[in-house]
């Protein structure tokens, strides 16, 4: 797993005030930039003591439990077997409790991200001698100390001219000072020279609406969105952008209610229903039935696979499963069963009417083991994503 890069620069994110409850108080701030120190030196114990010391001054602020969650991912990745299991486990529920705080919190969210999908990005991965550099620089940069910040990513850029994520480091020493061309020159070459890296887009957005370019700022959005659908703070920031516009986006937030497990020793598929938020007399009707639907129809192509000694392919698997859902709802309204009431399978359910179940996965949905077909679906539909929100308002 890849560097999760910490950002003060969340402090004067453009459109501020769409992350103004992340931010700890005047007490807290201090402790969280000790710690962000700490942790880019790799003393990830005592940056934590000092996030929850953090915590305790600004029990409100989201930061220093994001930075928790982000603190105990990197120490994860230095720890085995179950230690890095727990601290994984810990550090989603970090995570979780920074996001019920302020459900923008853009690093809780990347961390999430990174937590819960099934297959890692496929951004370049530095040099060792290029990322100690940066690490260098991380260090100097949480120090405030800029300019030496800078000139430690310039020498890491230099040693691997492939790094896109270091030019986005240059760039944000620039955002900081308040340069805003030169701030946006760099995250430009960063997104050329490595077109899925989603932030650098994101930050490139940033500093064009800083110099009024609103058309050219929402074009680097959804440039971001279309690198990696699902990080959030792309959405957040169209959302934003959108809403000023007059033209909000409406938040599908799926809560999947049915799901498969499976036996690794036996290979038996077991059928899950968790909808565990309805009252027991509402666990019943069209909507179960298509949430049951919608698992089994995964379980049987799975084991069909293993019969046949074919690999799953993840995405054919969730959009086929979500046509056999729809089917199946479609087949009890007509029946005179009832029409589904779950907000997310009428959704899902019109957009499948509108011949969007593909593009709707696609974007709303997204995993990075969809990466093969997502590529080929951009090259088919060139401003899909575009035409998508337009369309219909919708996001994760």
């Amino acid at each position: 797993m890849k560097k999760i890069r910490v950002l003060t620069m969340v402090l004067a994110l453009a459109g501020a005030q769409a992350y103004a409850t992340v931010l700890p108080n005047d007490a807290a701030q201090p402790l969280v930039q000790e710690g962000s120190v700490l942790a880019a030196q790799g003393k990830y114990q005592d940056a934590l003591n000092k996030f929850s010391a953090a915590m305790k001054v600004d029990p409100a602020a989201s930061m220093p439990l994001s930075h928790i969650a982000h603190t105990l991912l990197m120490a994860s990745l230095h720890a085995s077997g179950d230690n890095a299991a727990k601290l994984r486990q810990q550090s989603e529920g970090a995570a979780r409790q920074a996001l019920g705080l302020d459900a923008q919190d853009p690093l809780a969210q990347e961390v999430l991200r990174l937590l819960l999908d099934d297959k890692e990005s496929s951004l370049h991965v530095p040099t060792p001698e290029a990322w100690k550099l940066t690490q260098e620089g991380e260090v100097l940069y949480q120090g405030n100390k800029l300019e030496e910040a800078r000139a430690k990513y310039e020498q890491a850029a230099k040693l691997d001219p492939q790094y896109s994520s270091v030019l986005v480091y240059i760039g944000d020493t620039f955002y900081v000072q308040k340069n805003m061309p030169e701030a946006e020159a760099w995250f430009r070459k960063a997104a050329v020279l490595e077109p899925l890296n989603g932030q650098a887009w994101r930050f490139l957005s940033d500093a064009l609406l800083q110099q009024g370019k609103r058309a050219a700022a929402e074009t680097a959005l959804l440039s971001g969105i279309a690198a990696q659908p699902s990080q959030g703070p792309s959405w957040d920031k169209l959302a934003a952008l959108r809403a000023a516009n007059g033209f909000p986006l409406t938040a599908l937030k799926m809560t999947r209610k049915a799901r498969v497990g499976m036996d690794p020793a036996t290979g038996k598929f077991t059928l899950h229903l968790n909808d565990t938020s309805s009252p027991p007399a509402e666990r019943k009707g069209p909507d179960v039935s298509v949430w049951l639907t919608l698992a089994m129809k995964e379980a049987d192509i799975r084991r069909k696979n293993r019969e046949d000694k074919v690999a799953d392919q993840s995405f054919a698997i969730e959009l086929e499963s979500w046509q056999g859902a729809m089917t199946v709802a479609d087949e009890l309204a007509a029946d005179g069963a009832g029409e589904v009431t779950d907000p997310n399978l009428k959704t899902m359910r019109m957009l499948a009417k509108a011949g969007q179940l593909e593009t709707a996965l696609m974007l709303l949905q997204y995993k990075e083991s969809w990466r093969p077909e997502f590529e080929a679906w951009k090259r088919e539909h060139p401003d899909g994503i575009r035409k998508f929100v337009d369309a219909y308002g919708l996001r994760p």
